[in-house]
């Protein structure tokens, strides 16, 4: 059974530590009725000012856990090390934003990779240094005449300036 003093531990527990600190598995079944509780006594006793006191400390208490939980997705994606002591309820929002990264990793990759697909053939007309092309892949050095294919957005800054032509392939 929750209380007063037990919502106080966890609140200092959990703003002092940089992991979630352990809770009952039933932790949020345990606030509803401890909250339905204390608003049936605020009815009788006029003691609002306790019952919101305990309502800021349960919304701090949740949001510092949603922002660790938030915080350690990125890693579980690169280590696959859960954080220890989620309740199942933060579990499944922790699951639901790791899904979200990782396709939102799909999409970018998917993106990255459609880039990459629209290269241009040109041929150098000037001498031209290295470079790093709009997909961060080095490009270069190429002596005039020489024929290369670099990204449509390359191409068109090389031709612009006048360093490159477009060469269609013919046959």
């Amino acid at each position: 059974m929750l209380t007063d003093e037990t919502i106080r531990r966890i609140f200092d527990e959990e703003k002092n530590s940089q992991g979630l600190t352990k809770l009952p598995e039933d932790f949020f079944e345990q606030v509803k009725a401890y909250l339905e509780n204390k608003s049936k006594v605020a009815k009788i006793e006029p003691d609002r000012w306790a019952l919101d006191s305990v309502k800021r400390r349960l919304r701090t208490i949740f949001q510092a856990r949603e922002r660790k939980i938030l915080n350690s997705a990125p890693g579980f994606i690169d280590s696959g090390v859960l954080p220890e002591n989620m309740t199942p309820e933060e579990t499944k929002f922790f699951e639901t934003v790791v899904e979200r990264i990782k396709e939102f990793h799909r999409e970018r990759e998917e993106k990255f990779e459609e880039g990459e697909e629209n290269l241009v053939l040109v041929t150098i007309l000037e001498d031209v240094e290295k470079f790093v092309g709009i997909n961060m892949k080095n490009y270069g050095p190429f002596k005039k005449g020489d024929l290369t294919t670099v990204p449509e957005p390359n191409a068109d800054l090389l031709i612009k300036k006048g360093l490159a032509e477009k060469t269609e392939m013919k046959g």
